[in-house]
């Protein structure tokens, strides 16, 4: 019938043991078996429940597009051209074609990024960064990026941001050293 079973001795069967002051009748052992069934049924319900009721996470991942031909060079107009440096103190630095780098606040850069989308189409971005950053500022700044996008997107659903990433070079290097001069000399 399941639940507890309680075994007591054998029938009739009397055991005796000898003690110091003669022979004793030992204890009853009782013997107890529990069922184990109804456990084993409630801990595979509960197991099934939790997996049925379980809501799984896609992983998450980057959507990058890369152009098709490795070697092949798009012309862009300087004056469509934003550029985003991240040097290796993970500080943001940006400028519009060939002028002088501004210092940014991380906190600062989706309001940079609305204002020149809209000042200029067609604008393209280019994040440099610097070999010794983290690569979580690198994913922070594209993160900023593709909520721009989405804003964007609402109003036009064609809207697509350009960006391109590359690590630092010596030119920027040299810029970013200048800069910094300047910024503590002056």
């Amino acid at each position: 019938m399941g639940g507890t079973e309680v075994e007591v001795g054998g029938p009739g069967k009397r055991e005796y043991k000898k003690g110091a002051s003669g022979f004793k009748r030992a204890k009853r052992r009782i013997g107890i078996r529990i069922d184990m069934t109804p456990m084993v049924d409630i801990a595979f319900l509960l197991l099934i429940f939790y997996m049925v009721t379980t809501v799984f996470s896609a992983p998450q991942a980057m959507e990058i597009s890369l152009p098709p031909d490795k070697d092949a060079t798009v012309p862009i107009a300087e004056s469509k051209l934003l550029t985003i440096r991240i040097d290796e103190d993970e500080s943001l630095y940006w400028n519009m074609a060939r002028e002088a780098p501004e210092p940014l606040e991380f906190d600062s850069l989706r309001a940079l990024l609305l204002r020149k989308n809209e000042e200029q189409a067609k604008l393209v971005t280019l994040i440099k960064i610097a070999k010794e950053a983290r690569f979580t500022r690198m994913v922070d700044v594209i993160d900023e990026i593709q909520i721009v996008e989405r804003h964007f997107k609402e109003t036009d659903p064609n809207f697509s941001y350009r960006f391109s990433l590359t690590p630092f070079s010596e030119y920027d290097k040299r810029v970013m050293s200048e800069f910094k001069q300047k910024a503590g000399g002056g």
